[in-house]
């Protein structure tokens, strides 16, 4: 462990990693954004006839969009966690700090990366299924 204060570049990486939690919240921000669109236009869709396949698909796809809804919430809350360890790694002078930190680090950009990478296949499910609807 190293205490912070001793290394102003280690100071610096602490800040950045902070900036990017920021980032990650913000990317979180857009991807509730997209999915409350995409919940919005499937529900605009007409319900397809009782026992056409595309009844089935919308539906799936509306349960799809809710489980992601509530991943990325989660996933809000723990890039949220991971910016309150890093506050005080930064502001207080004796503050030790532990490899867990880069572990988060990778776990988090991980999950974020992948849900970013997720609402696009999502997008395009979505697509598919208008296109089935016209």
């Amino acid at each position: 462990m190293v205490r912070v204060k001793e290394d102003q570049e280690l100071e610096f990486e602490l800040q950045e990693l902070y900036l990017t939690g920021k980032q990650w919240l913000s990317d979180i921000a857009f991807l509730e954004e997209e999915l409350r669109f995409l919940m919005e236009l499937m529900g605009k869709f007409a319900i397809p006839l009782p026992g056409s396949g595309q009844q089935r698909k919308q539906q799936d796809m509306m349960e799809a969009l809710s489980l992601r809804e509530a991943a990325h919430t989660e996933l809000k809350q723990e890039v949220l966690i991971y910016m309150n360890k890093l506050e005080p790694l930064i502001v207080e002078p004796d503050t030790r700090i532990s490899l867990q930190l880069v572990e988060d680090y990778m776990l988090l950009k991980g999950k974020v990366e992948n849900a970013l990478l997720d609402l696009k296949s999502i997008k395009y499910a979505c697509i598919n299924v208008y296109r089935m609807h016209q």
